[in-house]
This record gives C-alpha cells, structure tokens and sequence, in this order.
C-alpha cells in the first residue's frame, strides 16, 4: 500500500491538493470576515443607531420610550434621542441626521411636508394616533365673567391681560421657539386684527408654557395664549377654547404659506386650527438600514384614549416615560403585539419580566 501511495500521488497532485486546501482556507477566512462584519455592523446589532426625533413634548417623549424599548430589547438596534425642535428637523430629516420623527403635525408643516415628500428624500409612515388639536385658550371662569367666546372679542380684554413690559398692550402666549405656530399664531393675530392689542411672548420650552397656564390658574390670574390637545392641561377641563372662523383649507394654505416667509405675509383673513395629522416621517435611508424597524413603524398606531389614561390621569407634576411606556407593554398588549415580529415579541416580553433598572441617585 505505501509503495502504491508513493507511486501515484505525484508532486503535481501534491501542489494542486495544497492550492485546493489554500483556497477553501482563504474562502473559509473570508466568510468567517463578512459574518463576523455583520454580526458588528448589520441590521440588529448594537452598532446600528437608530436616530429618534425628541422634541420635549409629553406625549411624543411617551411614545419615544415606547419605541425605544421594543427597539433595543427586541430588535438589538441602539437608539439615540436627538432633541431638536421641528424646524431643526426639517432640515435634519432630509440630511439622513435624524432617521424618525413619531410626531410631524402635517398641517402646521405643509408647505415644507409638500415639498419634502415630492424630494424623495423622506418617507410618510402613516399616523401614528388619532389627530391633535390645537387652539387658543384662556380659563374658564374668565371666559364666564366677561361673557367672552370669540376671539374677536379679546379685543376688548386686553387691559386685563397687560404686557408688564408694554401697558398699552395686553399679552399672548405663544408657541415655543422653533415651533412653526409661533408664526403661524402671529400671522392669525395679524389677520384678526388682535396684533393692535396684544404682543406676543415666546416661553423657552413646553414646560415653562405649560407652568405659565398653571400658575395662572392657581393664582387666578386671567391669560389668554396659543395650546394644544392632547395633554394633561387640557385634560383638566379648566379651559375654555375661544371659537374662531371654522377651518377652511385653501385660507389654512395660504397661513402656513405666510407663515414661511422670512420677511412675513400680510393676510386678511384667517381660520381655526383644522384636526391635525400627526404623521411618522423618516429619513429614506432607515429602510436600507434597518428595513425591519421601518416595517415595525409602519404598523406603529397608539390609542389616544390608552395613551391619556397612562399619561394624564397621576397626579405626579412630571410623568416618569419610561415607566409610562413599561405600562403601555406590559397592559397593551394587543395594541403592539401586531407591531413587531414573533421573534422580536418573544424578546420583550422577556425583557419586561425583568425588573425595571432605577434611577441613579448620583
């Protein structure tokens, strides 16, 4: 048998054996390689960062937390929260900087929304709960002592209202910085004829707006200002919504196009806030990165009356979101359960089994 062995296996058998054995160990390398790069750098893996849109509001920090759990326990995605206001993201959506926003309200934004989705560049995922309204509001009882319903008639109160920095004046809380009914508010003044009796006042956040109208409650002092639905302030039935021109679409175009102008737009006439759609728009480029998280917020949808019993119903000044949307997991089951994959349920329902880490008390 040795004698056989030596006679057939000649050198040429010998180096062809050797290339073959060369080149399945070279193949061999080269796919432990790529497995190894998409374990690290693939869909579901702890390098892919999911960037989520943050801008302070209450309901959208819920939803975010809501996102942001089943994200990283059952996809194994990282997500970063990138606060920004949502002029900020009309331009961070279409640079690919921001991959999400959960709350686009499509009519404030239109113009930009319009233009935007015509690019390409950003995607619309469907709504993610039921319209939000927006209006402007001033407490109840002073609604019911001066007789007061429309907003033409805040003509006539503006010395109960007074500016402290400006008598001839009375005040109008407006939206935040970098909110676009901040200028969508001041056009409506303008057209309402109310800008020759009141200035406008910007606070610096959502909480300070919502702390203004708090304490003038408290203290029952009258203010009239721009808010919102939903939100644990309205939730308190405390406010009476002044009624305006009904919603008309052509005259609300011609607000937001107004609205845009740097210089501003001189229009006449002006309507109520029409029923918003509030609108999941992401950045083209999440379906190539992370196509299961695309497919996952595409069938995202909260009920709006489970989203205000978790989060306006306590007491406690500042909701705890993460606990919130712990809530929303573990008692909603049939809400998200049709969300996500079977595999990527499995994983959350295990990571809502253990208990919740606590804040640091550093």
């Amino acid at each position: 048998m040795k004698s056989y062995l030596k006679k057939t296996q000649t050198p040429g058998i010998h180096r062809g054996r050797g290339r073959l054995v060369t080149i399945m160990v070279l193949l061999s390398l080269c796919m432990i390689a790529i497995i190894s790069y998409e374990q690290l750098s693939g869909p579901g893996t702890s390098s892919t960062v999911i960037r989520l849109h943050d801008d302070q509001i209450d309901i959208q920090k819920f939803n975010n937390e809501i996102a942001l759990f089943i994200i990283e326990k059952g996809y194994g995605y990282q997500v970063e929260k990138v606060e920004s206001t949502i002029k900020e993201v009309h331009s961070r959506i279409l640079d690919g900087d921001i991959d999400i926003t959960l709350e686009m309200w499509r009519e404030n934004n239109i113009v930009w929304y319009e233009k935007a989705i015509a690019s390409g560049d950003v995607l619309d995922l469907g709504s993610l709960y039921a319209s939000g309204q927006q209006f402007w509001i001033i407490p109840k009882w002073f609604a019911k002592e001066n007789n007061i319903k429309t907003v033409f008639d805040m003509k006539h109160q503006w010395r109960k209202l007074l500016d402290p920095e400006d008598p001839s004046k009375g005040l109008f809380f407006n939206c935040i910085f970098g909110w676009n009914c901040r200028d969508i508010n001041k056009i409506k003044l303008k057209a309402y004829g109310l800008d020759r009796f009141f200035n406008t006042v910007s606070p610096s956040s959502p909480e300070a707006l919502r702390a203004i109208y708090e304490n003038a409650l408290e203290m029952h002092i009258p203010v009239f200002g721009y808010y919102w639905q939903p939100n644990a302030l309205m939730a308190t039935d405390q406010w009476y919504i002044l009624k305006e021109p009904a919603y008309d679409a052509t005259i609300w175009y011609q607000i937001n196009q107004a609205a845009g102008m740097n210089e501003g737009l001189s229009i006449k006439t002006a309507c109520a806030y029409g029923d918003n759609s509030v609108l999941k728009i992401v950045h083209k480029n999440l379906l190539k990165k992370a196509p299961d998280i695309a497919q996952m917020f595409r069938k995202m949808s909260v009920d709006i009356d489970i989203i205000e019993d978790i989060l306006f119903q306590s007491k406690a000044p500042q909701p705890d979101f993460k606990a919130a949307a712990r809530i929303f997991l573990l008692q909603y089951g049939s809400q998200w359960h049709g969300w996500v994959t079977p595999k990527a349920r499995e994983k959350i329902i295990r990571a809502l089994d253990e208990p919740m880490p606590q804040p640091s008390t550093d």
